[in-house]
């Protein structure tokens, strides 16, 4: 492509166009510059301030002229210029007389009295971020219009511009080091007319027994916390202007609102037995000047009740605005009372009771979720976390306080958890069960046990039963306790190939349901099987001894404890104490048969049919005993006798190992394959087809019939052959029972 230079005279003709163009249009040009030197007064008022825009707050309050006190408190802050409209605020301005009434109640005689770091808190309460229309307040939205409110008004809480300034606690986990704490913005509660219709509640009443020194007048509209609204939604330049009638008293926390009570210590204490800190980097960049800054919190089992946020995200308006706790605190005579019953004979004073059992005390007067009123508790739908019903009538309510993250009762009584009112009082009051109690409750068994739906017989192991006779998966365990002020610090352990690590969940939940009996399964005499809350295992119990199944694998080695019955009147079942001073708690088997037939351990009424499995190389093919396919199994073991008799009258192979493997086979019964959901005993009616892991001639499954005759089992083969199951309680092992029969079997 060819680029060509401009010439003179292009340029000069564009010039006199240009001047051709000038010439045209000037008269147009004078008239318009006449014409806006003649409209300079129109277009004067063009740009001056629309009648609409009211001014910022500060203006508007200033223009209404009832609001000295209020502006002079402001002025005194950081906040005056976000309220002269550097910035978008909704500001509830109480009137002079509010604010008069606020300074006598305080011993104030003027705005100038009132110290720095209280004026500050004030003005900041009254000052709500962003900008709520009457609307927005009476039905909140905190993700927009795109927001699904289950309930009108149940997003009652906003952020303010007041927060406490950084505190200091001891820590008493660690030698009482100072903590600073760093306190987030409170939140203000708004009540709308929407809030009481939707949780049912008459607004009037429930409002007042918070607020006994303010009036409900929010039937079509709200109250600011202590407040009524005068006048609604001022319009202003920088967000909404409510009128009040008093000056809104800064919420603190339930836990504030707790220790500033009297007569509720014990209460208090306990509850701060579970306190932790929280290490909180951003603050501390941010806020620290050099020192690290935590958040207080009370571990994760009870609800943050000092903290002003339940999540320190700020972003989540839907949570920050809805979430709040319930705290019932029973006075000092109420938690004395309850000590007396149920501690008293175990520990000397409250402060030595072990965290475990506290917790579930303090977790029954906690309720998470949202505020509650008298009306709604009252009406008896309101229960705790572990289902049991929050009792309560509010003319015995000693003290109550709306909180910025909660509402606070003070009760003459306590609520009593189920836990010691069912099967599992002995745990949560007796601290020589606190190993046990704490292998009960991470195993997730207490809820169980605490239900009516079943009746349980509970076996408890003391600590020094667990720790000092019991194996448990062949390994010992031990009790560490690292911090003995600090919940959390203690942890169980088991013996391993890594030496001692903390026992595991599944391991804990086996251990626990080893101990509890669910149902009677079968009796004779003075023997009795129950069943356990782990599948396949049983309690044996023959006169006062109780065996496992690996006590009763161990036979006269097994140190076998005792059972003597606990006095209780629990609703859902029976407690049992374990004694004996050398006797192990009852574990379950972990060995299985597979190994325990071909080891020293074995039996001697199987040595027998030992060396016929040794023969028939079933335990060497790859995997072991490949034709169970990992299947739960029972082995009907002839006994020595019968096993003689069929050698010698030639029923049963000697050589070669395939032809013993195929005799032997059929013995193994599939346990899912028969439909068994328990192993069979005399009297508890299991009877039917056996389905074996054998074959018949033909090569179809070998099959037999068990009967019960109520005191014995009966094996019949196919050809009608009759054994008899020559033990009351079989030996159990992990991966199946063997039952001693006096008979051989034979196919089709």
């Amino acid at each position: 492509m060819t680029y060509k230079k401009s010439s003179n005279n292009n340029q000069s003709n564009k010039t006199t166009e240009m001047g051709k163009l000038m010439k045209k249009f000037t008269p147009f040009l004078v008239c318009f510059l006449l014409l806006f030197t003649s409209c300079e007064t129109e277009l004067s008022k063009y740009y001056a301030t629309p009648d609409w825009l009211k001014g910022n707050a500060w203006q508007v309050l200033d223009k209404k002229g009832n609001f000295k006190l209020f502006l002079a408190a402001v002025e005194r802050t950081p906040y005056k210029d976000l309220v002269q409209g550097k910035g978008i605020i909704t500001v509830m301005a109480p009137t002079d007389s509010a604010f008069q009434v606020y300074l006598n109640n305080h011993n104030y005689k003027s705005i100038a009295d009132i110290p720095n770091n209280v004026i500050n808190q004030l003005v900041g309460y009254h000052l709500v971020f962003y900008s709520f229309n009457k609307e927005a307040f009476e039905d909140y939205k905190p993700n927009g219009i795109e927001s699904v409110n289950q309930f009108k008004g149940m997003y009652y809480k906003f952020r303010t511009k007041s927060r406490d300034s950084i505190s200091s606690i001891q820590d008493p986990a660690y030698n009482n080091t100072i903590r600073k704490i760093m306190h987030n913005d409170r939140f203000i509660p708004v009540f709308s007319y929407n809030f009481f219709n939707s949780y049912g509640v008459d607004a009037a009443s429930n409002y007042q027994f918070f607020y006994p020194n303010s009036t409900w007048t929010g039937n079509n509209g709200f109250n600011v916390s202590n407040a009524s609204v005068n006048e609604y939604a001022l319009v202003t330049d920088n967000g909404y202007v409510y009128i009040i009638n008093q000056v809104l008293d800064p919420l603190g926390t339930i836990y504030d609102s707790l220790k500033s009570e009297n007569g509720y210590d014990i209460f208090r204490n306990a509850y701060d037995r579970f306190v932790t800190f929280q290490y909180d980097p951003s603050s501390t960049a941010d806020y620290g000047n050099g020192d690290s800054l935590y958040i207080m919190n009370h571990g994760s089992s009870l609800p943050p009740i000092a903290s002003e946020w339940p999540i320190s995200d700020y972003s989540q308006l839907s949570i920050l605005s809805y979430a709040a706790y319930n705290l019932f605190a029973p006075d000092n005579n109420a938690m004395q009372a309850f000590f007396d019953k149920y501690w008293a004979p175990y520990y000397s004073s409250i402060d030595q009771v072990n965290f475990e059992p506290m917790l579930a005390f303090l977790q029954n007067h906690v309720y998470s979720g949202t505020i509650l009123f008298p009306d709604q508790i009252e009406s008896g739908k309101i229960k705790s976390s572990y289902g049991s019903i929050i009792q309560f009538d509010r003319s015995t309510v000693k003290m109550k306080h709306i909180c910025s993250n909660g509402a606070l009762y003070g009760l003459d009584h306590t609520l009593i958890p189920p836990m010691f009112q069912k099967v599992t009082a002995p745990m949560y009051c007796d601290p020589k069960y606190n190993i046990f109690l704490d292998i009960m409750k991470n195993s997730s068994y207490i809820q169980t046990l605490i239900s009516d739906a079943t009746s349980f017989k509970v076996f408890y192991p003391s600590d020094d039963m667990i720790l000092s006779n019991t194996n448990f998966e062949g390994q010992t365990m031990q009790y560490i306790n690292t911090n003995s002020k600090l919940y959390g610090a203690q942890q169980l352990q088991i013996d391993g190939d890594n030496g001692f690590t903390a026992m595991s969940i599944n391991q804990k939940k086996t251990f626990a349901g080893d101990h509890v009996a669910t149902e009677l399964i079968s009796s004779r005499g003075t023997e009795s099987i129950y069943r356990t809350l782990v599948p396949y295992n049983y309690l044996y119990i023959n006169g006062s001894k109780i065996y496992s199944s690996a006590l009763y694998n161990l036979g006269v080695d097994a140190k076998v404890p005792t059972i003597k019955k606990l006095n209780g009147d629990w609703t859902n079942g029976e407690a049992y104490e374990l004694d004996g001073e050398t006797a192990s708690a009852l574990v379950g088997e972990y060995n299985q048969f597979k190994n325990i037939i071909t080891s020293t351990s074995c039996p001697a009424d199987y040595s027998y049919f030992k060396a016929l499995i040794q023969s028939s190389g079933l335990g060497t093919t790859q995997p072991p005993y490949s034709f169970l396919q990992g299947n739960r199994f029972i082995a009907l073991i002839p006994s020595n006798t019968a096993i003689l008799a069929g050698f010698t009258a030639k029923k049963i192979p000697s050589t070669p190992a395939s032809k013993v493997a195929n005799y032997l086979m059929p013995y193994f019964i599939d346990v899912s394959a028969s439909n068994l959901l328990d192993y069979p005993f005399p009297g508890a009616g299991i009877q039917g087809t056996l389905v074996s892991f054998g074959k018949n001639s033909d090569g179809s499954t070998a099959t037999f019939t068990l009967i019960d005759n109520g005191t014995d089992l009966i094996i019949v083969d196919a050809k009608g052959n009759q054994a008899k199951v020559l033990s009351y309680f079989p030996h159990i092992y992990a991966d199946g029972a063997a039952y001693l029969i006096d008979n051989i079997l034979d196919v089709k």
